[in-house]
């Protein structure tokens, strides 16, 4: 259930909440573009993940003269992403909450346009934006993160329409461009060890809630070596990928994560004739099918031919089709 949000000031209705980790290299811009924003926030909120470089000393030196309260706090032995993101999150105080990546930078309308777009949609519990890929001297890249994830006008109707029908084939949903209502923390954390933070938050809001778009352009999103995550080094799925992973261990670990995600929706009283979770059983088979496809291109052929409904269903048809067709033998 959505929270009513008219009776307090636009600041006070946001919460940015940042996870740092040896972010010195590009702190300082992102920073200052949240400092720039239209609305600003009413609190910065910002878990560092035990930094060995120079990310603390920028913070303090943000916090000293920001123009909205800044929060710091230290993890007493480091956490990794998902669960230091999970942390941040449940510290926020305000009704919306955003979050942000220690290298991207905002657009200067960004809190603005997006907790606006959340107090003229009360049935939305959260919105995500587009975004401009930059490269590691802020040059834009000529890419947009839909257009990376090849989220054309017709599929983001679709996801419109049915969320989980998009998610169940691959992710679009950045977390540094989502804001959500503070109260998807009751059902979404804590967020499972095998989830990246923004595709476990996108499918919470999509199976409890709405979770909606827009296409505004509201985030220079960073693509450099130095990424652990990123869309500089997606796979096909659309979604986050470890860099040293191989193909096979991608499916093998995204099946995990399904499991967990059918785990919470059986305990909240998913059952088996509900169409969500039969889908999801059938995504985890499919997943799994793909982790041990053989290294015999005439094996796998025919193992793919048994799978087509499938890879129409919850995959990219033909391009995932293409990329399965060149695994070969992966070194496991």
């Amino acid at each position: 259930m959505t929270t009513p949000m008219a009776a307090k000031t636009p600041a006070s209705l946001i919460s940015v909440v940042l996870c740092t980790y040896n972010g010195s290299r590009y702190l300082r811009e992102q920073l200052s573009s949240v400092a720039q924003q239209t609305r600003r926030p009413g609190e910065l909120v910002v878990c560092d993940d035990q930094s060995t470089d120079d990310t603390m000393a920028i913070l303090k030196e943000f916090a000293s003269s920001a123009p909205f309260p800044v929060r710091i706090i230290v993890n007493p032995q480091r956490l990794g992403s998902t669960r230091n993101f999970d942390k941040a999150i449940s510290l926020a105080s305000g009704e919306c909450i955003a979050l942000c990546d220690q290298d991207d930078r905002w657009a200067p309308g960004k809190l603005q346009h997006l907790s606006d777009f959340l107090m003229e949609n009360r049935t939305a519990d959260g919105v995500f934006s587009d975004a401009d890929l930059i490269d590691e001297n802020s040059k834009s890249i000529g890419l947009s993160l839909f257009a990376k994830h090849r989220f054309t006008a017709r599929r983001q109707r679709q996801f419109l329409k049915n969320p989980t029908a998009t998610l169940l084939k691959h992710d679009v949903v950045t977390g540094s461009t989502l804001m959500f209502r503070s109260s998807v923390r009751s059902y979404s954390l804590p967020i499972p060890a095998s989830w990246v933070h923004d595709g476990w938050l996108a499918w919470m809001i999509a199976s409890h809630s709405r979770l909606t778009l827009t296409t505004e352009t509201l985030t220079a999103y960073r693509v450099h070596s130095g990424q652990q995550l990123g869309v500089g080094i997606l796979g096909d799925s659309g979604g986050s990928e470890l860099k040293d992973e191989t193909r096979r261990q991608h499916y093998a670990r995204v099946a995990r994560q399904f499991e967990d995600l059918l785990k919470k929706l059986i305990a909240e009283g998913g059952t088996g004739n509900d169409d969500l979770v039969r889908a999801i059983r059938e995504k985890i088979a499919f997943l799994n099918r793909q982790s041990t496809l053989s290294p015999s291109l005439a094996v796998r052929i025919l193992q793919m031919i048994r799978l087509l409904p499938q890879y129409v269903q919850y995959a990219r048809g033909l391009g995932s089709l293409r990329k399965d067709l060149m695994l070969g033998g992966e070194v496991s």
